[in-house]
């Protein structure tokens, strides 16, 4: 069993296609599967006699799935969850932990070229753009969401006339 989380979804999303490359997968919805079905699952091979990969999103969405792969964690089963889950997975072995890197909290606390490009220079402009929305959300800085969603709309609709890193530059200098 291999568990991939944390706040850091381009990675962990990068780590789990690698993972399941090249093997038969059956793939669930946390939110969906049952207990029985992922039992099923577990036991079964594919069409060529190899044993399926099983690949679970959010399965610590509900308990009695989260027990039952706290008892099977010698299954051939890959978990992917979008946040970190780190007080769920104490008690597996094989964990991956995908943090954001330290440099976009850097920017999202004094948001400065010099701290954007850092920031840059470590996640995509998508990830540190959702960062900066989530952050102007949460403090509740209407300038700063509105021309967040401002910025978001043109570069949606195709509007924006150059990509999002350079859009987040020139947001800097506005500030």
């Amino acid at each position: 069993m291999l568990i991939l989380h944390g706040d850091n979804q381009v990675a962990s999303r990068e780590a789990l296609l690698t993972a399941k490359a090249e093997k038969p997968v059956l793939e669930f919805s946390g939110s969906d599967i049952t207990v029985n079905q992922l039992h099923h699952a577990v036991s079964t091979n594919s069409l060529f006699g190899q044993a399926n990969t099983i690949v679970i999103e959010r399965a610590f969405a509900k308990k009695d799935i989260a027990d039952y792969l706290v008892q099977n964690q010698e299954a051939d089963i890959i978990i992917w969850e979008p946040k970190d889950v780190s007080a769920k997975v104490k008690d597996f072995k094989n964990v991956q932990k995908f943090d954001l890197s330290k440099h976009i909290f850097l920017f999202l606390d004094s948001p400065l070229l010099s701290s954007l490009h850092l920031a840059l220079s470590t996640a995509p402009a998508e990830v540190v753009f959702a960062s900066l929305v989530t952050r102007s959300y949460k403090r509740t800085n209407t300038k700063w969401l509105a021309s967040l969603l401002d910025l978001d709309f043109k570069l949606k609709s195709g509007a924006l006339p150059y990509d999002l890193a350079t859009a987040l530059e020139l947001w800097c200098a506005k500030l």
